[in-house]
C-alpha cells in the first residue's frame, strides 16, 4: 500500500524539527527544567517570563520573584537551582573549550544551590560566584549560598577565592 503524500511528509516534518531546534539554540548554554511562580529572564535587552523549556545564554539575568523558584541545567550537567527573590547574572560560561572550561555568576541578591557537572573537573577554580561581599568557588560538588542584604548569611560547600 502506498503512502499518501501528506503521510510522507509528516515523518519528514518531525525528523527535521529534531535537527532544526538544536541548531536555532546552538549558543544556548542551558535550558530552564523548572520555572514556578514569577521567573524572569533579562536576554539581550528583551525582559521576558522565563518557563520550562526556555534556553538560557551567557550574560543573561534571571529574576525570580517571591514565592517562585527556578532549576537551570547547563551543558555540562551543572544545576542551579534559584531561591525565592534572587537575581543572578550568568557572567561567563565556556564548555568544551579545552583546558579553560569555567563559569562565573554573579548573584546580586537571593539564594542558590549548584550540583555542579563537568566543568567542576577541571582546575578547583572554575565554577566562581561574584557577590556583594566577595568572590567565591564551588569547593565541592554541590554548595548553597543566601544572601542577607548584601551579606553572605548562609554558604555551604563555597570557599572564598584568596588574593
Amino acid at each position: 500500500m502506498a503512502m499518501s503524500l501528506p503521510s510522507r511528509i509528516l515523518p519528514l516534518g518531525v525528523i527535521l524539527l529534531l535537527f532544526v531546534t538544536p541548531l536555532l539554540a546552538q549558543d544556548g548554554i542551558g535550558m530552564t527544567v523548572v520555572s514556578r511562580g514569577d521567573v524572569e529572564i533579562i536576554s539581550a535587552g528583551q525582559t521576558n517570563p522565563l518557563g520550562r523549556g526556555d534556553f538560557i545564554y551567557e550574560h543573561d539575568e534571571i529574576i525570580v520573584g517571591e514565592r517562585s523558584f527556578a532549576v537551570l541545567q547547563f551543558i555540562d550537567g551543572t544545576k542551579l537551582s534559584l531561591r525565592p527573590d534572587t537575581h543572578v547574572i550568568i557572567e561567563q560560561y565556556r564548555f568544551l573549550s579545552q583546558d579553560d572550561d569555567m563559569a562565573s555568576l554573579n548573584l546580586a541578591s537571593g539564594g542558590l544551590r549548584v550540583n555542579l557537572g563537568a566543568i567542576s573537573g577541571q582546575h578547583g577554580k572554575s565554577y566562581r560566584i561574584q557577590t556583594p561581599s566577595g568572590l567565591l568557588l564551588v569547593s565541592d560538588q554541590q554548595g548553597s549560598l543566601t544572601l542577607c542584604d548584601d551579606q553572605i548569611c548562609d554558604q555551604q560547600g563555597l570557599s572564598e577565592l584568596p588574593d
